[in-house]
């Protein structure tokens, strides 16, 4: 009897903190699998030796994707792609320009190039780097990716006291919004992250997914929550509203793809390419001279605002006996202008502290070490392994944007929390 092949295959990708030294993840990476719905497909191998599939859907782990939901700025859909780096800039550790960037937007037959008017636009951000080694170890084992995103979205999003987790290989994950949740490590102690997310959602009862689901119920208590061990491996469902990761240069079959497939391939001879190879040619001059003519309209334009500026500069601050940086001196100016006034700036100290210790209010009790004033900034030191929490650091980051304040982690542990906009 021949046997059947599953259509959609889950494939989970170990986090890239557990990939240690110089292992890159390859077809030889072992990693966890489950077909929806076929309780006898399921366990973990080398990506080369997956099961056969249909399709396969690439799960990263949440610690390696973040994702956050933004007001959608009215532009089209290549404009914000272009855009989203230097509007997550201020959120993400890594270099934006290492980051691959996708998001979510209506979709429908209306044919505007718009993105819809709606509050927020839910994002996800992954290295490229780890992206491409996953879709890259899939393909060369000859399996075709349907899709990409978080592990987040494997369990359903919280409702009505209801939180759900996902429990596999030691490590949990927590969906703590439609677009949020976090990781963390499944022990003998209640993590801290989860015990914050059950006193901050007001959370009742946690449903457990995953083949090591029991390992949590024992917290149950400690948590004083009720916690249902359910049989699925994920919920099938919730992954509907996923933030698909396969977009812009990773989308599917796009046109270098097409162009690759095979029926065009043999029609592009010398002889044909002559006349498009002598139209891109001319092209490019073109493109180079109005480039270099655009160069000299802006550098002169350029040089006009520079002058008005520093006249505008001496005009108001006639003391001043030169100029060399008009804005930044005259930042200068207006903060010791407050100061004489007695008018408190944003990056003073007494300010500054302010909002800080209402910012810090939401961090888990004893995980502040200590804080340090200087140059307008407040520099935290959190207690060992409370900096590490992916969780915290992306809590602190929110709620940092709305108390009009700017935090930055640094490789000692500590936070630097300035002004926003200082």
């Amino acid at each position: 009897m021949r046997e059947k092949v599953p259509q959609r295959l889950l494939v989970f990708v170990p986090p890239r903190s557990s990939m240690a030294g110089r292992s890159q993840l390859a077809s030889s990476t072992v990693v966890d699998y489950v077909a929806p719905g076929n309780a006898d497909v399921r366990g973990h191998t080398p990506i080369a030796l997956l099961p056969k599939a249909g399709s396969v859907d690439l799960i990263f782990d949440a610690s390696d994707v973040f994702v956050t939901a933004i007001e959608a700025p009215k532009l089209s859909e290549g404009k914000l792609r272009l855009a989203l780096p230097n509007l997550l800039e201020e959120r993400l550790l890594a270099d934006p320009a290492d980051c691959h960037f996708a998001f979510s937007h209506a979709r429908g037959g209306s044919g505007a190039t718009t993105i819809a008017a709606q509050p927020k636009i839910p994002v996800a951000v992954i290295d490229r780097g780890l992206l491409t080694r996953g879709l890259d170890a899939l393909g060369e084992s000859g399996y075709r990716v349907r899709a990409a995103y978080s592990e987040i979205y494997t369990v359903p999003p919280p409702a009505a006291g209801v939180l759900s987790v996902r429990i596999a290989r030691g490590r949990g994950i927590a969906r703590s919004g439609t677009h949020d949740g976090f990781a963390f490590d499944v022990g003998d102690e209640v993590p801290p992250t989860l015990a914050l997310a059950v006193r901050q959602l007001g959370i009742k009862r946690i449903q457990a997914f995953g083949k090591e689901a029991a390992r949590i119920s024992r917290l149950a208590e400690a948590l004083n929550v009720q916690i249902e061990v359910k049989a699925d491996e994920v919920d099938l469902a919730s992954t509907a509203g996923a933030v698909d990761l396969l977009q812009g240069a990773f989308a599917q079959g796009g046109m270098m793809g097409s162009l690759m497939g095979g029926s065009l391939l043999p029609a592009l001879t010398g002889r044909a390419m002559r006349v498009p190879l002598a139209w891109a040619a001319t092209a490019a001059v073109v493109a180079v001279a109005g480039m270099n003519i655009y160069y000299l309209k802006l550098e002169s334009e350029s040089r006009a605002i520079r002058s008005q500026m520093e006249a505008s500069f001496r005009s108001n601050f006639p003391q001043a006996t030169a100029v060399v940086d008009p804005i930044e001196q005259t930042k200068r100016q207006l903060a010791e202008l407050r100061a004489r006034s007695g008018i408190p700036s944003a990056n003073d100290f007494s300010v500054l502290n302010a909002r800080t210790a209402l910012l810090l209010s939401i961090a888990p009790v004893g995980s502040v070490a200590g804080m340090e004033y200087r140059d307008g900034a407040l520099k935290v030191k959190f207690a060992r392994g409370a900096s590490d929490n992916p969780g915290l650091q992306n809590t602190l980051r929110s709620a940092a944007v709305q108390q009009g304040l700017t935090i930055r982690f640094e490789g000692d542990g500590s936070a630097r929390i300035t002004a926003a906009g200082t």
